[in-house]
């Protein structure tokens, strides 16, 4: 599968570390997902879906992620790999968030005999996504714990905030 694989799973894992392998019940939106993510959860994650064709997979799949996908990324339909925004839409810890993307992929894999063009974008697209993630809440947390050193954040109560105005 390939150096940017096991990047993404790396990477994957890294975003949990830093999640704490927190469980949530929020999930990325169920719109457009392939059918299989749908088989995949109502069988309790348990087995291998059928995917269909590996050009049924790309499609699905490729609608499904710039679906979820921050809107600041698309332009004319595209994912782009610049700017900076939020990620909060795909924070999703646990076994409804990246596990079923990159479940996906490794069964969109597993139906090619060699890679097609649109998987090994579709990985690099997820590892690029997921480097960002990890930057951003690296960031976050090196931010707070600075403004928490400098007494930033203590003596933050409701009372002082309706006082103030």
């Amino acid at each position: 599968m390939g150096t940017d694989w096991k990047e993404v799973v790396d990477s994957w894992w890294t975003l949990e570390e830093l999640w704490k392998f927190a469980t949530s019940t929020k999930s990325h939106p169920t719109k457009n997902w392939p059918a299989a993510v749908g088989v995949w959860v109502k069988n309790t994650r348990k087995g291998i879906p059928d995917i269909g064709t590996p050009e049924v997979m790309e499609k699905e799949w490729w609608a499904w992620w710039k679906g979820i996908n921050p809107g600041w990324r698309l332009l004319g339909g595209e994912l782009q790999q610049d700017g900076d925004g939020s990620w909060l839409v795909l924070r999703c810890p646990g076994q409804n968030g990246f596990l079923n993307i990159i479940a996906c992929l490794q069964w969109w894999f597993a139906s090619m005999e060699t890679p097609s063009e649109g998987w090994r974008r579709a990985v690099l697209d997820v590892k690029w996504v997921l480097g960002k993630m990890i930057e951003a809440y690296v960031f976050l947390l090196f931010y707070y714990k600075e403004c928490q050193a400098n007494q930033g954040l203590k003596g933050i109560s409701t009372r002082n905030k309706h006082e103030h105005g």
